[in-house]
């Protein structure tokens, strides 16, 4: 009769399996390029910047949650018309953006050509 060998059971606990998933899911994300042109404030951002102030200094013993809540409230509350003058910051902040990517977009598609050319003639 030939022998039966048995393995040892390892055990993983549950939350030991799980970090194991998660490590092999995770991929690397490429890092962001510190040059490339930032996104623009939207028109919401733009507000709470130019009242934040003033929420804080009527009510000193908010908490940052709260202070956001109370200007998510007062952009609610605005009508288009006081609105306007932000979107109108925004799309111009939007063109301005898009005319810095192109150019960011421009260098760096000429910049990775010149690359190739290079390794080009250092292989002839």
């Amino acid at each position: 009769m030939p022998k039966v060998v048995k393995k040892e059971a390892t055990k993983v606990s549950k939350r030991g399996a799980k970090n194991e998933e998660v490590k092999q899911k995770k991929k690397k994300r490429a890092k962001k390029d510190p040059n490339a042109p930032k996104n623009p404030l939207s028109a919401y951002l733009l507000f709470c910047n130019d009242h934040r102030d003033d929420v804080k200094t009527k009510n000193p013993e908010a908490s940052f949650g709260a202070i956001g809540r109370m200007l998510g409230d007062l952009w609610r509350g605005c009508s288009d018309a006081q609105k306007a003058p932000y979107n109108a910051k925004h799309e111009k902040a939007k063109a301005k953006y898009a005319v810095e990517k192109a150019a960011y977009d421009a260098k760096k598609a000429g910049s990775d050509d010149d690359d190739e050319e290079d390794e080009d003639e250092e292989s002839d």
